[in-house]
């Protein structure tokens, strides 16, 4: 039997069945065979889960809005609070064993998937192009949890200082720089007035 959607109603059929002409058991079965297609949805569903954490933050007065971006060169969401926007991007710490370059702690690697145009570090971050950065901790923990941690304290390039170390290492739980929620990361970055 092939599997449908309710979403407390009648069972519908999924926007992608249609889109792509297959049902979602063909959909998932191809995901299943792409490496590269798992990482992507990996990746995508990092958003989608922090998406609904900020959405409730929304709800509950934290967050005045919270818009999300599927685009090059843009964060992955600005959330707007107490009168100013902030930019959060959202990576997946990588799987596989830690190296010991980076001690006790996992890794995530941050850099754009298209190149840039023009000089320096294409690839790369500055680090003023977004203030926060949620790291996902599926690869290593199996579950959707975040640590959030600002811009301004992650690893900066020695050979290029505006912008940011592509491998950054991300603590196993919330400790120094790394906050356990959205809510504490914004105290840091907008304090209340």
């Amino acid at each position: 039997m092939q599997p449908q959607f309710s979403l407390s109603g009648p069972f519908l059929q999924h926007t992608l069945e249609a889109a792509f002409n297959a049902n979602a058991w063909d959909i998932l079965s191809a995901i299943e065979r792409g490496f590269r297609a798992q990482v992507d949805v990996k990746g995508k569903l990092a958003e989608w889960f922090l998406f609904k954490e900020l959405e409730n933050l929304r709800v509950a007065g934290v967050l005045d809005s919270v818009t999300w971006h599927d685009a090059d060169g843009r964060p992955d969401f600005d959330l707007a609070t107490r009168g100013r926007t902030l930019r959060l991007e959202c990576k997946n710490v990588r799987s596989g064993k830690i190296p010991k370059k980076m001690g006790d702690n996992y890794r995530v690697e941050i850099q754009k998937t298209r190149n840039a145009v023009g000089g320096g570090p294409s690839r790369g971050y500055r680090v003023d192009e977004f203030d926060i950065l949620a790291a996902c901790l599926f690869n290593q923990a199996g579950t959707w949890d975040y640590l959030f941690v600002r811009a301004v304290d992650l690893e900066q390039r020695s050979n290029y200082p505006d912008y940011l170390e592509i491998m950054q290492p991300v603590s196993t739980s919330p400790r120094k720089v790394w906050k356990g929620t959205v809510a504490e990361i914004l105290r840091d970055l907008a304090p209340e007035t």
